[in-house]
């Protein structure tokens, strides 16, 4: 008798506990820019503002420190993070190290539906990229889809979440609402021309091919990043 997998799940875990949701909510706040880097997270109030205990919010914040989006220091309470110039060169240091190994693995054991899946979805981002009316965020969304689909069906079960933590990490504090590896039309080409080589790679089952090109796609966007953030440090002063 087969018994579908919702069933082997105890019914306890198939709601996300409240800190989590908390987490998650506090998380969006601060992509969403209504919480900046590095203001300071009162635990009263978020407890009034959510209907929570502040039990409720300790838990939330502790996961949240774990992830590293905030910073808890004792009798100073808890932070939105700030990433600095050397922790964005480091996390995309360490996803493109992880990109490649999805690349390659993906090249060697994705079924053919997968693949033809990569190669629809790298064509729609070129077609994006050629139109300048495509939003920055937009193609973002877009690339990110791409990674979504390498890191998921790489084989690899650790990877995928990994991946996505050091992505957001990279990208929340930053990019929020920006996009600033694709702002102008010339970086979203250069995108989809690294994309087009992973793809290529991937079709022909060019292991190191695709290793490679992986590695260089998130080069070519830190560079863009650190040229963005470069740029605005200097607005600054």
């Amino acid at each position: 008798m087969d018994v579908t997998s919702s069933a082997e799940i105890p019914l306890g875990r198939l709601v996300k506990p409240l800190s989590e949701r908390l987490a998650e909510r506090i998380l969006e706040d601060v992509m969403s820019g209504q919480l900046r880097p590095g203001e300071k997270l009162k635990e009263e109030l978020l407890a009034q503002t959510h209907a929570v205990s502040r039990a409720t919010v300790r838990e939330a914040l502790i996961a949240l420190a774990r992830q590293g989006y905030v910073v808890r220091t004792p009798r100073f309470g808890a932070r939105i993070a700030e990433l600095s110039r050397e922790d964005l060169e480091d996390l995309f240091e360490l996803r493109a190290a992880l990109l490649a190994l999805a690349a390659g693995r993906f090249a060697r054991r994705a079924p053919p539906p997968d693949r033809q899946m990569l190669e629809a979805m790298v064509a729609e981002l070129e077609a994006s990229a050629i139109d300048d009316a495509t939003s920055p965020q937009t193609f973002a969304t877009q690339s990110i889809r791409i990674q979504a689909l390498l890191t998921d069906r790489c084989g690899n079960n650790h990877l995928p979440d990994i991946y996505k933590r050091l992505a957001g990490m990279g990208t929340w504090q930053l990019i929020r609402g920006q996009a600033s590896s694709f702002l102008t039309p010339e970086g979203r080409r250069e995108s989809a021309a690294d994309w087009r080589r992973v793809a290529d790679c991937i079709a022909v089952r060019d292991i190191d091919g695709a290793e490679r090109a992986g590695r260089r796609l998130l080069e070519h966007s830190a560079a863009r990043v650190r040229q963005h953030y470069d740029g605005s440090a200097r607005d600054a002063t």
